[in-house]
């Protein structure tokens, strides 16, 4: 997939969670957005002319040269690690809406790949087998497609969220 979709993706991951919350206050939903958004691109490192590798081209290299694309980068068993290990070890509420936050975007990230014709390897570094849910080709009608509809979720959902019109119903109250 590329980063507009995995953008949009960690949007609507951040924007359903935050339309379950009983109250949003500014800075800690911008600050869980904003790292859902890092998070739906931060597995993508691994490759040198991805969005995020282009702008840290030096570490995404070295990163590629040792861990390559699609392997460790993109193994749900790592984030699960990192994600138990940092939540131990942050304490204060906008550091753990950070956290949740980029990891919800990572995860989000995980599932879009999931659903590309290179597939995702689920269990990385126990098995190197990739999973493909769906065979959409990154770039492609039908990721542009995907794109489209996620964006206009979000724009929805957004649009409940503020209470300027409800076509669903996604809030509580």
């Amino acid at each position: 997939m590329n980063y507009k979709t995995h953008i949009n993706g960690g949007i609507l991951a951040g924007l359903y969670i935050t339309s379950q919350m009983q109250s949003i206050n500014i800075l800690p939903t911008a600050i869980f957005l904003g790292s859902s958004i890092i998070g739906s691109l931060l597995p993508d490192i691994d490759h040198k002319n991805s969005y995020i590798g282009k702008r840290v081209k030096p570490v995404s290299k070295v990163i590629n040269k040792l861990a390559g694309h699609r392997k460790l980068f993109h193994s749900p068993i790592l984030y699960l690690v990192l994600y138990i290990g940092s939540m131990s070890v942050v304490t204060n509420k906008l550091g753990l809406n950070f956290l949740f936050g980029l990891f919800l975007g990572i995860f989000s990230h995980l599932f879009l790949d999931s659903l590309t014709v290179g597939g995702l390897p689920w269990f990385y570094p126990i098995s190197k087998k990739r999973f493909s849910l769906a065979h959409i080709k990154t770039n492609s009608q039908l990721e542009f497609t995907l794109c489209g509809i996620l964006l206009c979720v979000n724009v929805v959902v957004l649009l409940d969220i503020l209470k300027i019109t409800s076509i669903f119903t996604f809030t509580q109250g």
